[in-house]
């Protein structure tokens, strides 16, 4: 290699290895779901700075909260979602495409009844919780669709995540099921609607419940 040519190469890996940290950060997606307000960002931060003069390269994605108009729904590969409200989160999440999605609570919930509400995540793989305000602090894993070796590759999956999961729980459980969705979106359990978009007509899926 000639003199030129070492130098060259040298100077392209100096460039690659000031890019990769930036390439990286832009990859990682954060959301900071509040009370009254829902941030995407690309920087990952802390409960602590959950405010909007700290929570910088940020956009608000507040209108997923209201009902009308209805907002597109998330879809990432994956997503660190840090939160005070659980049914805000909900409300964010519901009918969304995340692959590996991981939630962060950032404080005890108020005094209230637990939610009985749940919210779908579509083709989720893995799913992670963390209460850091717990002592010990808690966290729990799980690969979804394990206990029924769903594939990762399988499009038609979807996980229903009841809602008392966000706001504490000291017990986590999944199981999942496998079943088919008709020509309407319509599947086994009939509060649960699936979009129809890229499913074959009676499609295989398999429904996984964390409660």
């Amino acid at each position: 290699m000639t003199r030129s040519g070492g130098m060259s190469l040298a100077v392209l890996s100096c460039i690659l290895w000031l890019a990769a940290p930036a390439l990286l950060r832009s990859e990682f997606k954060v959301a900071y779901v509040t009370e009254s307000n829902v941030y995407m960002c690309t920087e990952l931060a802390f409960c602590e700075k959950m405010n909007t003069s700290e929570l910088g390269n940020c956009r608000d994605h507040s209108e997923v909260l209201q009902k009308t108009p209805k907002p597109s729904p998330v879809q990432k590969k994956r997503l660190t979602v840090w939160y005070t409200s659980p049914l805000n989160v909900a409300l964010f999440l519901n009918n969304s495409e995340v692959r590996h999605l991981s939630l962060v609570q950032c404080k005890p919930p108020a005094e209230q009844p637990v939610l009985s509400e749940y919210f779908t995540v579509q083709r989720l793989e893995t799913f992670t919780i963390t209460y850091p305000f717990r002592k010990p602090e808690q966290s729990y894993d799980f690969v979804i669709g394990k206990d029924r070796d769903a594939p990762y590759h399988e499009e038609a999956r979807i996980a229903v995540i009841h809602t008392s999961v966000l706001t504490g729980k000291t017990e986590l459980k999944s199981y999942t099921v496998q079943t088919k969705v008709d020509h309407s979106g319509m599947m086994s359990f009939p509060e649960i609607f699936m979009s129809r978009s890229g499913l074959l007509e009676m499609s295989r899926i398999f429904v996984t419940f964390l409660y």
